[in-house]
């Protein structure tokens, strides 16, 4: 080798200076300690979807008035905004929603301030429609929930929750509590129709006074010379008595109608039927949510102690739970990753005892925890926090972390064996392998790159594991550089003649006799003999390749992209069909309700599952939530449990939807399953729609099959008589009257509290609920007379959609469903419907018809297609990151060849271990691209020395693989051995990471083999080729 200058350069500096390298080292561990101590911690990452929303109510307006008159205006509104990627609006009864998802590198702020000037600017909308409300979607991440229940009335517990809510609001750590399972209040007029026309009155003249009568008013100020004096009006009512003293009618001998003399005022809910029960009695909640960098152990720990203190405070039959304690499961996850980590550091640390003195063990081992708390320090700076995934991240990372220290620690253990321990020594081993260590772990950390670049909502998942794998290998490139020569110089050197060395040692001894034995007597023989039949040997791994790739792209290998991760808990999502009644809606969920109870009750007693159930309704859908026990006491996965409470429901009349999940979604789109059938014809729409849905169920194992055009609801239209004319009515004049009646006038919103209560002024509900009722009311003209309605308007009995969706302006439907994954995969159905029979039908039958993907089905291959670019350009700087210390074009491509062999190794791990290969796994194969070529680089750098100091390119080859044997051995068996605990792990929550682990795990054992006989082949076949382009040359 040629010398090396052990007086220049930052490492021999550092390690002559032990001092500085200890400094260095002190400073990132308090930091790191610091910031583990107050970083965010949470279940998962932040699934924030890049989606701005616009609400806009339309009270008693059907879905075609809702999409003509409020969604229609808000799409030309904003069709022109920059940065809009998609844009689909709903319109359904009394509402209008828009939704735009941004393009990826758009400021998700910039566009919501653009939406929202651009909704500003429209000029008109109908005049019942509520200000608009536009927000971006943003997920809310529970920490616990706390739910009253017992015998109460519904307003007493309301305001019993509304008391505890603003009690944990006022805990220290607590930032946004809200009631849940509550109607909303409002203050009901109700005045029949014959006390109206007994004294003349009409439904809007009776809103107008109380409009007059209960309000504040500021009326200025009297600026006098001792100063001002200000002026204001108080009549606001804000309780039933208030209301009933407001006068109506005022006659000159002083007597006065108040509104208590003819109406009916009740101070309690929204009309509709409610139903609320908290295992079995009658409840209202309060969810605790964390908001940014809160901690949520720490919230639920606070709201726990509350909980257990305020119980002695309530009357008897009055209960307070704390349940959904996200924390429990939060707690027991990350318990389970840190001893899996933990494991990892034991094993990693035997493997290198057994390879390595037990001092220079532990020396390369400190860089582990010195890596791991540098990247603490600067996580939370870039949007970092402790999760399940982000603590997988640090698994993977364990064994890569300590390769360019075991790389350093290994050249230094063979020069110093080689020729003596001094510092001199130190240095040269170090800086002898400096080089291509530090560009191998700059290739691992370019391949690392792609996984913070996944668009969707899915990207946050490999972001985290990307973000902490690349901290740590950055802070591994400081600690092997600057830090680990001072303390391999300061090392105390072995004595020549250990007369009684340590059982340890001789362990090692005989470890490394054996190591030797194995790398010269058959290593080494076997190495020669291929690479003297270097053309049959490649000849041979590249049939290997191509069987292996064969077998891999059978039926062998389950390809499931997203799969879903296990919580502890089981739900149920149930809407019905637009028109339902109420009580429709509290019966499904009773019934549902029941058939989870049952099903617990079946279970012998160490199968029961169940701890918690809450079930409510909210205007005609409703919602079951169920805690189950802990995830070590719960012998079955939820995902079954949610199977057999399906099918213990069976199908129920009357459902748009009823979805049934012991799952959270990874890909956050809903539905495993989606797609959007778009065309301006809306007939054809409704039979593709329909076409598309029986396809579906044709398929085994896809349920919860959800159709956005669920048909239509029975309308009346109204139309005016001439004769109604003739009297001086205008349709207007119709159209407010009945929709006063029907729907009713609201005189005024009011805050009482937190809480803004509308004050309605209607029919009282006997004289609403039926056709009858519309046929006998009265329609009063502007002369104050009374006519019958029929004979001023006729009625056109039609059907209307019950709700209308729109993509880009046009009409569409979107078709979702979920699949049980054990039986089939989603994106061998998505083929099927795209390029199958369906795909032909529809083209013949619906040629208007435009099929395109949706929800998760639309991420999985806008996923694929992001994986695909940043795969490439991940490739490329790898190229370049070798090409740079190699000096050389070809010799990367010689050890990129070792990358396929890798990928093949993956996939026969996913066979060896009976996983399916999903999204983690491919991103796992992308970043095995960077660390399989880690030691191809040491490996090749090493030949070339030899090359350059006279050695023949076959002896060179030679030599390279028995010296670099145990450093590349050591390397791979250390990530291995890291990832082995949670390659055995049978816990649910962590079946989602394992098979990036997997792709990991199993490709490098298998790239290393290759590694070990391939590369040192392929190098002198590329000096064949030299040879012989050399030859070809004229002299």
């Amino acid at each position: 080798m040629q010398a090396i200058d052990t007086h220049k350069g930052i490492i021999s500096w550092f390690a002559r200076n032990h001092v500085a390298a200890n400094l260095l080292m002190v400073v990132i561990i308090l930091t790191g300690l610091v910031s583990a101590l107050t970083i965010r911690t949470q279940m998962t990452p932040d699934l924030e979807a890049d989606e701005v929303s616009v609400d806009v109510a339309f009270p008693g307006a059907s879905p075609g008035e809702v999409e003509s008159g409020v969604v229609t205006r808000i799409e030309e509104a904003v069709r022109e905004i920059e940065g809009i990627d998609d844009m689909h609006s709903y319109s359904r009864e009394g509402m209008g929603s828009v939704r735009l998802t941004v393009e990826s590198g758009y400021d998700i702020q910039i566009i919501l301030d653009e939406v929202k000037m651009a909704v500003d600017r429209i000029a008109r909308m109908p005049e019942s429609t509520e200000k608009p409300r536009i927000y971006r979607n943003q997920h809310q991440r529970g920490a616990i929930n706390v739910q009253i229940s017992g015998n109460l009335n519904e307003r007493g517990m309301k305001t019993l929750a509304e008391e505890i809510r603003d009690e944990i609001v006022n805990l220290p750590s607590v930032t946004k509590a809200e009631v849940s399972g509550a109607r909303p209040y409002e203050i009901a007029v109700e005045l029949k129709e014959e006390k109206l026309r007994q004294y003349g009155l009409t439904l809007a003249q009776v809103a107008q006074a109380v409009q007059r009568s209960s309000l504040d008013l500021p009326a200025g100020a009297i600026k006098s010379d001792s100063g001002d004096i200000l002026l204001r009006t108080e009549g606001q009512a804000y309780q039933k008595q208030d209301f009933e003293s407001i006068v109506l009618l005022s006659e000159a001998d002083g007597t006065r109608l108040t509104l208590g003399d003819i109406a009916e005022v009740s101070d309690g809910f929204i009309e509709y039927e409610f139903f609320s029960l908290f295992n079995g009695q009658p409840s209202i909640g309060v969810s605790i949510y964390a908001i940014a960098d809160q901690n949520q152990i720490e919230i639920s720990n606070e709201v726990t102690a509350y909980v257990e203190k305020r119980k002695a405070t309530l009357p008897p039959g009055i209960r307070l739970d704390s349940w959904m304690d996200n924390t429990k499961y939060l707690s027991g996850t990350l318990s389970m990753m840190v001893t899996n980590m933990l494991s990892g550091v034991i094993l990693v640390l035997v493997v290198l005892g057994i390879f390595l003195r037990l001092q220079l063990a532990f020396w390369v081992m400190i860089g582990m925890p010195i890596a791991f708390l540098g990247a603490f320090a600067l996580m939370p700076a870039l949007g970092g926090s402790i999760n399940m995934v982000s603590l997988f991240g640090f698994i993977l990372v364990l064994g890569i972390v300590v390769d360019d220290a075991i790389i350093i620690g290994e050249s230094v253990q063979t020069v110093t064996e080689e020729d003596g321990h001094n510092i001199d020594n130190v240095i040269r081993g170090a800086r002898r392998v400096a080089t291509p260590a530090t560009f191998g772990v700059l290739t691992t950390i370019v391949a690392f790159v792609p996984l913070m670049l996944i668009p969707g909502t899915f990207g946050a998942m490999p972001a985290a594991i990307g973000l902490v794998v690349i901290l740590c290998l950055a802070f591994s490139i400081v600690e092997s550089k600057l830090i680990l020569p001072a303390h391999l110089a300061s090392m105390k050197p072995l004595p020549a003649n250990d007369e009684s060395p340590s059982l340890l040692r001789r362990f090692q001894n005989n470890f490394a006799a054996r190591l030797r034995q194995v790398t010269y007597d058959y290593y080494e023989p076997f190495l020669l003999r291929a690479i003297r039949q270097r053309y049959i040997t490649v000849s041979v791994f590249l049939g290997m390749l191509i069987l292996a790739l064969g077998f891999i792209i059978g039926p062998y290998v389950r390809t499931v992209f997203f799969p879903n991760m296990s919580m502890q808990y089981i739900g149920a999502q149930i809407e019905l069909v637009e028109g339902s009644s109420t009580s429709q809606a509290v019966k499904v969920v009773q019934e549902m309700s029941d058939k989870l109870v049952e099903l617990n009750a079946s279970k012998p007693e160490d199968e029961k599952f169940l701890v918690n159930f809450f079930a409510f309704t909210n205007n005609g859908n409703g919602r079951i939530m169920a805690e189950l026990k802990p995830g070590d006491e719960l012998n079955r996965n939820p995902e079954e449990i949610a199977t057999e409470w399906r099918s213990a429901i069976g199908d129920i009349a009357g459902t748009k939807k009823m979805e049934i999940s012991g799952s959270q979604k990874s890909h956050g789109q809903g539905k495993d399953l989606g797609f959007k059938l778009i065309s301006h014809d809306t007939k054809a729409l409704a039979e593709a729609a329909e076409l598309l849905e029986q396809t579906l169920k044709k398929y085994e194992g896809v349920y919860d099959i959800e159709n956005s055009n669920t048909g239509n609801i029975p309308e009346i239209n109204l139309k005016i008589k001439p004769s109604a004319e003739a009297l001086g009515l205008a349709l207007s004049d119709l159209a407010n009257q009945v929709r006063a009646a029907f729907y009713g006038v609201e005189a005024q919103r009011i805050q009482r509290g937190r809480e803004e209560v509308r004050v309605m002024v209607r029919y009282p509900k006997t004289e609403r609920d039926s056709r009858g009722n519309l046929d006998s009311m009265f329609i009063r003209t502007q002369q104050g007379d009374e006519v019958p309605f029929t004979s001023v308007a006729e009625l056109e009995e039609r059907s209307s959609p019950s709700s209308i969706v729109r993509t880009w302006g046009k009409r569409s439907v979107r078709i979702s469903a979920n699949v049980e994954k054990t039986i089939i995969e989603p994106g061998i159905i998505v083929k099927d419907v795209i390029r199958g029979e369906f795909g032909a039908e529809l083209k013949l039958r619906f040629p208007s018809v435009t099929l395109e993907l949706d929800g998760a089905s639309r991420e999985e291959s806008e996923m694929l297609e992001g994986i695909l670019y940043t795969a490439i350009l991940a490739l490329f700087c790898i190229y370049a990151l070798m090409a740079i210390p190699l000096k050389s074009y070809m010799q990367p491509l010689i050890i990129m060849g070792v990358i396929p062999f890798g990928m093949i190794g993956a996939l026969i791990g996913h066979l060896i271990v009976g996983i399916d290969f999903s999204a983690m796994s491919l991103l796992g194969i992308v970043a095995l691209a960077g660390v399989v070529v880690n030691d191809s680089i040491i490996l090749v750098d090493y030949v070339n020395h030899s090359v350059e100091e006279g050695i023949s390119t076959v002896e060179a080859a030679i030599n390279a693989g028995t010296r670099r044997f145990r450093a590349i051995m050591l390397t791979s068996l250390t990530t291995f051995f890291g990832l082995l605990p949670i390659l055995l792990e049978t816990s649910f929550s962590a079946q989602m990471l394992i098979p990036m682990a997997v792709s990991l795990g199993f490709g490098i054992l298998f790239a290393t083999v290759i590694t070990l006989i391939l590369i040192p082949c392929l190098y002198v076949i590329l000096n064949d080729l030299s040879m012989f382009r050399f030859r070809l040359q004229p002299t």
